[in-house]
């Protein structure tokens, strides 16, 4: 069996596992359950340069000519890496002790897992728009079995806007089998479709559709008030995966779909395109701004950076498209760190309000640098990861549009300024007493949880040459402005 599909087989094998077994002591099962989850990370790792290429491609139901394709390219590499990197991260970001449910929760991460690895590695449409799907679902249960406050109000919210999202993609999917089959024998091979769908009069109309579908999941503004309130809502864990991987699924739509099949479509919507993206950018930096509640602020802030990393996918120019990919992976990293902190400060003051704690640097000093850390990495300081892909999304705006990336560079002020009095007000303010009984300062156990994120925010602002490197190498609109 070809190595890709025991990669694909690994997470959704433990998630039966992890439904089916009987009870077991809690951190016994939650150290287990991390275990496994590296496995996908293993496997990559262990696929090396020579992954690129790897394949897996079954018929299926051969009468609508759909097939089981999954393929591994360089740029599903990038967001495999990251799918196996934060699940291990999401599932250690929750504590073992009085957690419902334990094994639907094991379950549920293993098969977002199993989805996402799905998504990024699909050949077929249909493949593609089943994994598209499945993911909302872990999603969606996971917001409503350990969310807090109004959570079954916020997943019916995520849900629905969700569900219209993949009506949309539904219908596309099936309107570019169908205009497809027109010219020739029906087809949902990407491949083959790309040939066909950028050249057809049909283009416009089917594009325009899958440009809204992916509009709503990562999201693009004005498609984006589901977010605050889902993020907000949901567990620390899920917050994670709503922030850090959810949008990716959008990102990487845009670059697989939109670039691959209808590069003029995304050309000629380039200008309205990139107009909101900008819009988003400065609305949730403002809205991030005027916050009273950190988490809230950390949504908003997310919002504000995806819409950045679309920005430079819209801007139709090859160094900006090569800045949105490298940011496409720094932002998960950083979100899920700036999540990370924010449940563990949670945790210690039993509120996310501003001002309802402050000058609590003195009792949680080293929650505090990696706070700090992480807001300087958001902020996009030179020597992290951010600032690597903001400069290539600005270098390659300016040259077309100076103007624009000076509105765009506005969003850098905005970061620093919500970052900046978020540390202010928690950390830096005048010192008032916590209520007792609240867990002390960061443990080994926390620490060594946040350094693989640590190290990632470093590394890739210190030393970006082979993550360029491999993003050079990946940039679709590389081969389209060849064509």
């Amino acid at each position: 069996m070809p190595k890709l599909m025991w990669l694909l087989l690994a997470p959704f094998l433990a998630a039966i596992a992890a439904f089916v077994c009987p009870a077991i002591s809690g951190k016994s099962k939650h150290r287990l359950a991390v275990a496994v989850s590296l496995i996908p990370f293993l496997m990559l790792l262990s696929f090396g340069k020579e992954g690129i290429g790897e394949g897996v491609n079954v018929p299926w139901l051969p009468s609508l000519s759909i097939q089981f394709n999954l393929r591994v390219d360089s740029l599903s590499l990038l967001f495999l890496y990251l799918t196996s990197l934060l699940i291990p991260i999401a599932l250690l970001a929750q504590s073992p002790e009085n957690l419902p449910f334990a094994n639907a929760f094991y379950g549920l991460m293993f098969l977002l897992q199993g989805c996402l690895i799905g998504f990024f590695t699909a050949g077929d449409m249909v493949v593609f728009t089943i994994f598209w799907e499945a993911i909302l679902l872990p999603l969606y249960f996971m917001m409503i079995l350990w969310g807090k406050g109004d959570r079954r109000a916020a997943a019916l919210q995520f849900l629905i806007y969700m569900f219209a999202g993949s009506c949309l993609m539904v219908a596309a999917v099936l309107a570019l089998y169908l205009a497809s089959a027109t010219q020739g024998e029906g087809t949902f091979n990407l491949d083959a479709l790309a040939a066909l769908a950028s050249q057809a009069s049909y283009a416009p109309w089917i594009g325009t559709v899958f440009l809204l579908a992916f509009s709503v999941k990562t999201p693009l503004f004005p498609f984006h008030a589901w977010l605050p309130d889902a993020y907000h809502q949901a567990s620390t864990s899920g917050t994670i995966l709503l922030s850090a991987l959810l949008s990716k699924a959008g990102i990487y739509g845009f670059l697989r779909v939109g670039v691959g099949l209808f590069p003029e479509l995304m050309r000629a919507s380039s200008p309205l395109l990139l107009g909101l993206a900008i819009a988003g950018v400065l609305y949730g930096g403002l809205a991030a701004w005027m916050q009273s509640d950190y988490k809230r602020l950390i949504a908003y802030s997310s919002f504000s950076h995806v819409n950045l990393i679309l920005a430079g996918v819209f801007a139709w120019n090859a160094s900006a498209h090569e800045g949105a990919i490298v940011q496409a992976f720094n932002h998960g990293i950083t979100i899920a760190a700036l999540f990370l902190v924010a449940g563990w400060l949670e945790e210690r003051l039993g509120s996310t309000a501003l001002g309802a704690f402050s000058g609590v640097a003195h009792s949680f000093p080293r929650l505090c640098w990696l706070t700090m850390m992480c807001a300087l990495s958001s902020m996009a300081l030179p020597g992290t990861n951010n600032f690597i892909g903001e400069f290539l999304i600005f270098f390659g705006l300016f040259g077309e549009h100076p103007w624009l990336t000076f509105m765009l560079g506005c969003s850098v002020i905005l970061s620093a300024v919500y970052m900046l009095r978020w540390m202010q007000e928690v950390y830096f303010g005048t010192e008032a007493g916590l209520l007792p009984g609240r867990p002390s300062d960061l443990g080994c156990k926390e620490l060594i949880i946040a350094l693989p994120l640590v190290f990632l925010i470093l590394w890739v602002g210190i030393y970006p040459a082979p993550l360029l490197k491999q993003v050079i190498s990946m940039n679709p609109l590389s081969s389209v402005e060849k064509a």
